[in-house]
């Protein structure tokens, strides 16, 4: 068969010869695919192996798989780990955020609650959209090809935010104010291995939030574009990013 499908698989250990498929993937094998006994497909688990499966059990009940080889973890090309610490939009905003962002190579994804998110779902709420989100970012990771999952953090407060800082190099807020441009900021930091970008709501950022990311360590920067949605502005800046540090020579750690 020409097309090998790709399926996540939460965790499958070293040297171990079969695995166990959940209902999911059995009706997207066997049903929806119409994969035989000895079919191959791929798996691919959230520390960033892939494996070369076949199917060996595709009867009634869950099916199984025997597991062929372990590849080696995909490299990060760019030499950089990304995070986006995006303010939290409306409605179905993120879900576009975090697939968008999965595609072009951002490895940690921080929902935030600033001043101006209109979206605030409390506890009981957030469970449901963690999962959803969750599930998003497979399914990114299955369509584009990535075989790292991407990190989500849980809803996290402003205050609380801004104490994340220190995980990183380097901290970037692009927002339409004056302020360096990104290829300068970039340049003055060339050994940045950490990056993370924060991105405003569709309010934008609040006055104070600036102050506070300025005081941690956050750096300004002007984007060369025209003023962009909240659910476009992080995978721009990401795309900018993972171009500037493949292309330049000694840019990446």
């Amino acid at each position: 068969m020409s097309f090998v499908p790709r399926l996540f698989l939460p965790s499958i250990a070293e040297g171990q010869s079969e695995v166990a498929l959940d209902d999911s993937a059995s009706h997207y094998l066997t049903k929806v695919l119409r994969l035989a006994e000895g079919d191959p497909f791929l798996g691919f688990d959230s520390r960033g192996f892939q494996y070369d499966l076949n199917l060996k059990k595709s009867g009634p009940g869950p099916a199984t798989a025997s597991v062929l080889r372990r590849r080696e973890k995909a490299r990060n090309d760019s030499g950089v780990f990304l995070a986006l610490g995006q303010g939290l939009p409306k409605a179905a905003k993120m879900d576009l955020i975090l697939r968008q962002g999965t595609e072009v190579g951002l490895h940690r994804f921080i929902p935030l609650v600033t001043q101006r998110s209109i979206s605030r779902p409390d506890s009981s709420q957030y469970g449901h959209k963690n999962d959803r989100w969750q599930k998003i970012l497979v399914e990114a990771c299955r369509q584009c090809g990535r075989d790292d999952v991407p990190r989500l953090d849980p809803l996290t407060q402003w205050e609380k935010g801004l104490e994340l800082f220190r995980e990183f190099d380097l901290v970037l807020m692009p927002y339409e104010k004056d302020a360096p441009v990104l290829k300068t900021v970039l340049e003055s930091a060339p050994i940045a291995g950490k990056i993370l970008v924060l991105i405003g709501p569709e309010g934008g950022w609040d006055p104070g939030e600036i102050r506070e990311a300025q005081q941690k360590g956050a750096a300004p920067v002007h984007l060369p574009t025209p003023i962009l949605r909240t659910e476009t502005a992080g995978v721009v800046v990401a795309s900018m990013l993972q171009y500037y540090f493949n292309s330049t020579p000694g840019g990446a750690p």
